[in-house]
């Protein structure tokens, strides 16, 4: 046990140093640090019972002994669905990783598996702990203290319910983890039934949710109570049921039966625990799985070939062939580089190129059908903006995974800068034919939307979302590493800081054209200035991520 923990001890120290030493991870680390001791800050003074503000928003509205079974509800299904994302990922890819360097020092050694995994579980046990207490102080605390509630001492019956439940998730997602990830093909039967059985309970109650929206004429109280009042889902997430009813402490005092469900919640966490550390299968088999999937990807990409690549991926679905329709290729230089890129986004599975068509057209369906407010539906064409700004942050690790094999371009006499623009207008490409795609299905779904605002956020996302990658971009060239959890944080959290470059002048721009000069007349022409706003933003992104291109070299460790 000691040499574990002094190896996660010089990991922590060798963290820190690294965080420290480098510019790039202590100026975001100290600004997070800063917001978060500000926050601290206020939870203390609320709870050292100092002047409250004022508030006039939604919070303080709310009479939350009135309301109490609408949060059971919420609270409910919210744990009926994280449980169920942890579960899926520890029958897929699992949870409980191993790195080849850490198997490679770990297995020979004469420690005692049991004592590896009890160290993997308390470093897990630590950090889902620390996510409960950040809630805790940064949202639970302010969200009493709006409602006129105490949250300690009766709050801590929530924390100690809350904790149960989720040592209890843990524990059973790393046992399935174990047994089923590269288990027999009997066990990999039952882990198929198992899943069907949790994707049914979560689907049965949204399904009752949806019903009772459309009975009712959209009242979202009643179907949220009737999707939580599922008997399936009841009967399947009946530990979550029982933290739901106990995390309500605070509002209404719990009951006997409630006290009751808390230690139940206890006795399945320390059940789950010795189920786990019962279990006599090797621990590393899982990671030695997912790290030979890995090496087979990373060797299709430092290969440069697309085919090899979606043959990789598609093998764990048992196809034999690269696709269906194979394009050659096509230019030279840089062109050659954008068609690459052109491809590698078209190579998918024929179910994946489906969703991706169907999928905008069912929502829009469903918005037409279940939603009765006129205005909501006139409006509806701007969800094509917020498309365009989620989906040029999903475009980030597609452009971080090519500039990792930027190497093979180092040597080429091709322009850093022009690089950098290929990355990006390959992937704002992209996300134009999913914004007009979705544009068309709303056009001919949604009747009341065929106005001049659904043309105007079509021709302008795409646009938006051209400077919004030409951001993402910069952070992605100083964190290469993906490996890296440090480097994996900081990259996300600044290029989702720097999104806001584009998004800011836009709107701003937007509320001036539209809502001052009255520009409803001509729309068409008032885009003009907009788009190239963005085509200006996205150009200077594409500069300033050329000259870090030209000296840091994304393909370092």
């Amino acid at each position: 046990m000691k040499p574990l923990l002094y190896l996660e001890l010089r990991q922590f120290a060798n963290s820190v140093k690294n965080t420290a030493r480098s510019p790039r991870r202590l100026i975001p680390a100290l600004i997070i640090a800063a917001c978060f001791f500000s926050c601290l800050l206020n939870t203390i003074m609320l709870v050292s019972g100092a002047a409250r503000p004022v508030h006039h928003g939604l919070i303080s509205a709310i009479n939350a002994p009135v309301q109490a079974p609408m949060i059971r509800a919420i609270a409910f299904l919210l744990l009926c669905f994280g449980s169920l994302a942890i579960v899926f990922q520890a029958f897929s890819n699992g949870s409980m990783v191993f790195s080849i360097a850490h198997i490679d020092f770990l297995f020979p050694t004469p420690i005692p598996r049991r004592s590896v995994l009890l160290i993997k579980l308390l470093k897990d046990y630590l950090k889902y702990l620390f996510w409960i207490a950040f809630f805790v102080v940064l949202a639970g605390i302010p969200a009493a203290a709006a409602m006129n509630l105490s949250l300690f001492p009766s709050g801590l019956i929530s924390i100690a319910a809350l904790t149960a439940y989720l040592l209890f998730v843990v524990n059973l997602a790393h046992t399935a983890n174990i047994i089923f990830t590269f288990g027999y093909e009997k066990l990999k039967q039952i882990g198929t039934i198992i899943k069907i059985v949790l994707g049914f309970a979560v689907a049965s109650a949204i399904l009752l949710g949806a019903f009772q929206y459309a009975n009712t004429g959209g009242d979202c109280y009643l179907s949220l109570l009737y999707a939580a009042d599922s008997p399936f889902i009841k009967t399947i997430f009946a530990p979550a049921n029982w933290c739901a009813g106990v995390a309500l402490a605070p509002i209404e005092p719990p009951s006997y039966t409630d006290l009751g469900h808390l230690a139940l919640l206890w006795v399945l966490a320390v059940g789950s625990f010795l189920l786990l550390m019962s279990r006599k299968e090797n621990i590393y088999e899982p990671s030695l799985g997912i790290s030979s999937r890995m090496t087979k990807m990373r060797q299709a990409m430092k290969a440069g070939d697309a085919t090899a690549l979606r043959v990789q991926m598609m093998s764990e679905k048992g196809k034999k062939s690269a696709g269906w329709l194979v394009l050659p290729p096509f230019g030279r230089g840089a062109i050659s580089l954008f068609w690459k890129g052109i491809l590698t986004r078209y190579r998918m599975s024929v179910g994946q190129m489906i969703t991706m068509v169907v999928l905008p057209g069912l929502v829009c369906y469903l918005l037409q059908h279940f939603v009765p407010l006129g205005d909501v539906l006139r409006y509806l064409p701007v969800m094509l903006v917020y498309l365009s700004f989620v989906l040029s942050i999903t475009v980030q690790p597609q452009v971080r995974a090519e500039l990792k094999h930027a190497n093979i371009l180092k040597g080429m006499p091709i322009a850093p800068w022009k690089i950098v623009a290929v990355l990006t207008i390959s992937g704002a490409a992209y996300l134009a034919a999913g914004i007009l795609v979705f544009a068309g299905w709303m056009w001919l779904l949604v009747p009341l939307s065929r106005d001049w605002i659904l043309g105007v956020c079509a021709i302008g996302a795409p646009f938006l979302g051209f400077a919004c990658i030409s951001m993402t971009v910069m952070p992605a060239l100083m964190y290469p590493d993906m490996r890296d959890s440090a480097q994996n944080f900081f990259c996300n959290f600044i290029g989702f800081m720097l999104i806001a470059i584009p998004i800011v002048p836009t709107a701003v721009l937007g509320v001036v054209l539209f809502g001052l000069w009255n520009a409803i007349n001509y729309p068409y022409l008032a885009m003009v200035p907009l788009c190239l706003v963005n085509v200006l933003l996205g150009a200077g992104g594409i500069a300033i991520s050329g000259a870090i291109f030209r000296k840091f070299d994304p393909t370092s460790e």
